[in-house]
């Protein structure tokens, strides 16, 4: 692959997004209908808040079944999601990007511009990309 690859021409415009105050139930009810490994918190101007994964939902939802007085319903996105982010720049280099995915272990990257969220990359479009080219 000796072409230039930018991220904005394979990222994702639309990516699934939830409030801060959205309630971790309907967190994970979301990942499940939209059959995602995860969501974007963003506040209502679009800036990138943070990330919840399935993995984060499960914790807190298994924990409150075991530790009484402890009520996942309770939890909004903003109690625990994932605030330090790793973002990419819409101009990036797609290989640059999925090198970096692979080293750090992550699924996703949320595409920035101006401190708005723009898109994601995730590993599956990673793959169909790749394969596209096999």
């Amino acid at each position: 692959m000796t072409e230039s690859f930018l991220i904005k021409d394979f990222m994702n415009p639309n990516p699934v997004t939830v409030q801060p105050d959205t309630n971790i139930v309907d967190v994970a009810k979301i990942t499940l209908k939209n059959k995602i490994s995860g969501v974007l918190v963003v506040d209502k101007s679009k800036v990138l808040l943070g990330m919840i994964s399935e993995l984060d939902c499960l914790r807190e939802m298994s924990g409150s079944i075991y530790h009484e007085g402890r009520n996942a319903s309770s939890l909004r996105a903003q109690d625990i999601m994932t605030k330090e982010v790793t973002i990419v720049l819409p101009d990036a280099q797609l290989f640059d990007v999925m090198t970096s995915m692979l080293h750090q272990g992550q699924r996703r990257r949320p595409v920035v511009e101006n401190g708005k969220l723009i898109g994601q990359v995730t590993c599956r479009q990673l793959l169909k990309i790749i394969t596209s080219f096999s």
